[in-house]
């Protein structure tokens, strides 16, 4: 009998599959870490759903960015050991709550002396990481100019800016060192850069499958004073890998 020719995908239905923006598409097939195929006349791009899906599962160890052989395949914060590719959330209700977690997880990174710790924050809480920071025996400066650590930069934008800027900084910082990166991203920070708590959480959607293509360990910080309990339950929902799949299916 026959076979049925196979369905191609054009380049916005495969964003759609992927929950990332045409442009991430084009870049990912652009540097060939997504297959595609050129058809027609205008070379127009066309994309199997299965070399979709292969992409999206693929732990980081087959990505771009991944580590040199031998090199760390996990992050352990506080004796919890996270594979990389991972994408956490943590929330807290106070400003010491807030380094509990925040600050060993710089602090680790910045004394190994890893690819990179990239921070997320509002000057204000900046600065309270940095003073702690000091106080752990880690100067923030010193490390900016070493290169140890990345601030991220809050250039106003849409949410398909801000995946896009967190996929040009891993690209920048797995090439420039072998080590794990850890990203520590308050979201206040994002929720002031793309102006509403919801255009927030279009980029906690979309930019789980770039974390997944690189040696990176991320954690989201939620200050659960800023937040209403929708918001907390939808951010719960978008950070599975903080408790499995067994529970992300029960909160979606």
């Amino acid at each position: 009998m026959p076979v049925a020719p196979e369905r191609l995908l054009t380049t916005r239905e495969a964003a759609n599959f992927l929950k990332v923006s045409e442009a991430s598409i084009r870049r990912w097939t652009d540097s060939g870490l997504l297959p595609a195929r050129r058809v027609g006349r205008r070379r127009a791009r066309r994309l199997r759903e299965d070399d979709l899906r292969v992409f999206m599962e693929a732990g980081p160890g087959q990505s771009t960015g991944r580590a040199e052989a031998g090199a760390a395949s996990t992050v352990v914060i506080q004796g919890v050991v996270l594979p990389l590719g991972s994408h956490i959330a943590c929330f807290y209700t106070t400003d010491e709550g807030r380094l509990r977690i925040g600050l060993p997880f710089l602090r680790d990174g910045l004394l190994a002396g890893q690819s990179a710790v990239v921070l997320r924050a509002t000057p204000a809480v900046r600065e309270q990481y940095f003073v702690a920071l000091r106080s752990e025996g880690v100067e923030a400066a010193e490390a900016i100019q070493a290169g140890l650590l990345m601030l991220y930069p809050e250039v106003p934008g849409s949410a398909g800016d801000q995946v896009a800027r967190y996929e040009q900084m891993l690209t920048a910082a797995s090439r420039t060192r072998g080590g794990p990166i850890r990203i520590l991203a308050e979201v206040l920070a994002d929720v002031e850069t793309v102006g509403s708590v919801a255009e927030h959480m279009v980029v906690e959607q979309r930019v789980n499958a770039v974390f997944k293509r690189f040696p990176v360990v991320t954690i989201c910080a939620y200050d659960v004073r800023a937040f209403d309990a929708v918001s907390v339950i939808e951010a719960l929902k978008l950070h599975t890998d903080t408790y499995g799949p067994q529970i992300g299916y029960w909160l979606n």
